[in-house]
């Protein structure tokens, strides 16, 4: 009978063991989850705040992040199917935020050589110009934004962000 009573006492301890372990692992997917969500709703909050304050500059969300993209390397050309790849967008509506842009006289297409349906596009002073104006609007709300937060609380927001960041880059859904 004492046998028994032991066997008991270690299966329910391992019970409570391994409902601590599922506990465990869920509360790790709930974190996983509540940080999606609330990366989520930051996206929307800063993005709703982006929008309002270049729309004065004449310059949408999706344009802004078009000229922040052609800024990091202004010598380099990109054809509309390189831009829709890297900006997953869908080639007629990275093709209507090119068409504005170059309206603007923010970027410039010229025709291939070879294949004459071929674009490439690059950015022009002008758009270089739009796109430091679009940051000078965005700086004070981004200051005030940060403003309470110390030296390492950026440091540590920006490496997580960054290693973030780069997983998504090199596991981008396929597109359709």
């Amino acid at each position: 009978m004492r046998c028994l009573h032991s066997m008991e006492y270690k299966l329910v301890f391992l019970g409570m063991f391994v409902n601590q372990v599922f506990s465990i692992m869920n509360s790790i997917e709930q974190k996983q989850q509540r940080i999606v969500i609330q990366l989520g709703i930051v996206q929307q909050l800063m993005g709703t705040r982006m929008q309002q304050l270049i729309k004065p500059l004449g310059v949408s969300s999706s344009e802004f992040a078009l000229l922040n993209h052609f800024s990091h390397q202004p010598t380099r050309s990109w054809t509309i199917s390189e831009l829709a790849k890297v900006m997953e967008m869908n080639q007629p509506g990275i093709t209507k935020v090119v068409a504005n842009l170059i309206e603007k006289g923010a970027l410039v297409a010229t025709q291939d050589k070879t294949d004459k349906r071929k674009r490439h596009l690059t950015i022009t002073g002008q758009g270089l110009q739009l796109g430091r104006d679009s940051m000078a609007r965005l700086a004070p709300d981004i200051g005030a934004c940060f403003a309470d937060w110390q030296e390492q609380e950026l440091d540590q927001l920006l490496a997580t962000s960054a290693k973030l960041m780069e997983w998504l880059d090199n596991h981008r859904l396929p597109t359709k």
